[in-house]
């Protein structure tokens, strides 16, 4: 079966709000920040990315974060949805790297 969906106008400026906002926030670094397809769920993109800070008690702090961009537009945290590291894993080894052009048109990396 074939499924065609096209990215909706909210959607990529959901994605691109969401990444220019990274920029800012708080001291920490931001790693490795992708955006991704899957076929799974045709109608969803997902950001990507690793976050590290140095806490004030000189630990550090890092965390995997996965955004869910619906096709409305809104985002949400995708990692809840699993009951394990299995689970994860096992979904996003079937991730599709995806980039938006200057037009805002989807291409695969």
């Amino acid at each position: 079966m074939r499924n065609i969906n096209k990215l909706t106008r909210p959607q990529i400026q959901s994605m691109l709000t969401y990444i220019g906002g990274l920029n800012g926030r708080n001291k920490g670094r931001k790693k490795d920040l992708k955006m991704f397809y899957h076929p799974l769920t045709p109608k969803d993109v997902y950001v990507k990315y690793t976050s590290f800070a140095v806490e004030p008690d000189n630990s550090i702090y890092s965390e995997v974060v996965v955004k869910c961009i619906k096709s409305d537009g809104k985002s949400e945290d995708c990692i809840k949805q699993f009951d394990n590291l299995k689970q994860r894993m096992g979904f996003e080894s079937d991730f599709l790297e995806i980039d938006l052009d200057g037009n805002g048109n989807l291409i695969f990396v």
